[in-house]
């Protein structure tokens, strides 16, 4: 069966908070910051008419505090900023790393002497 095309007026709609279980949360949280997890669900639910769970609340709280600590939601974010982007710089690196502890003589000094060049 063929997808149907989708409106403006459709109840799909991201904006609106009726169709909308994420922002219904997002909405209500911008109105009671400090509420309890329960309590923004009574408050959902009266006003918007969702049934939602805590863990989703929750879920919501976490990527909004995600966002505000300047932390990327994406799950592979981590990997575009690292440099080490393919599995022979990771050999290479341990190798220096092997090289770098055979010359200070343990973990600790060598752990010492990279703070020392980081700050």
């Amino acid at each position: 069966m063929a997808r149907k095309k989708s409106s403006p007026d459709d109840s799909s709609n991201r904006s609106n908070p009726r169709s909308n279980k994420s922002l219904a949360i997002r909405n209500t949280l911008k109105k009671m910051p400090s509420a309890r997890a329960s309590e923004v669900a009574v408050a959902v639910k009266k006003e918007y008419g969702h049934t939602v769970s805590r863990n989703m609340i929750y879920m919501v709280k976490t990527k909004a505090n995600m966002r505000s600590d300047g932390r990327d939601t994406k799950r592979n974010s981590a990997s575009s900023k690292s440099p080490m982007t393919t599995p022979l710089l990771w050999v290479e690196s341990i190798g220096m790393a092997r090289k770098l502890l055979k010359a200070t003589g343990s973990v600790a000094n060598a752990t010492a002497l990279l703070k020392a060049l980081d700050g």
